[in-house]
């Protein structure tokens, strides 16, 4: 998970270079901003999550993927919320429908099928 860190430093190298170089008029700036802040979430949650504890053997290949799948639903979730604000579109509603469309699809997908016994 050593990737997924690096990745968060250079999407938040990334962010302080927009800040600090572009016009914030300009369309592309708020896009690229939006993207670099949620990729920076996604690594950062792949990184955090994907971690295995100290004194224990490296984390299983499942144990990756769910933290990859978890990332990428953090970052994802991250860029949807600011590009709603962007827009002028958030409100306490259509910020509960995205998080509750996110939580109800990690349920989904977490669930394991009943054993038939």
């Amino acid at each position: 998970m050593r990737a997924a860190g690096l990745v968060v430093v250079a999407a938040v190298l990334g962010t302080v270079a927009v800040v600090l170089a572009a016009d914030p008029e300009q369309p592309w700036a708020v896009a690229a901003l939006i993207a670099l802040i949620g990729i920076a979430v996604g690594a950062g949650a792949i990184a955090w999550q994907g971690g295995s504890p100290r004194g224990r053997r490296r984390a299983p290949r499942p144990r990756r993927t769910l933290a990859v799948r978890r990332g990428v639903e953090m970052g994802v979730a991250v860029a949807l919320l600011l590009w709603l604000r962007a827009i002028d579109g958030l409100s306490v509603v259509t910020a509960a429908f995205v998080i509750g469309t996110l939580v109800v699809g990690e349920a989904v997908l977490s669930a394991r099928p009943h054993s038939q016994r």
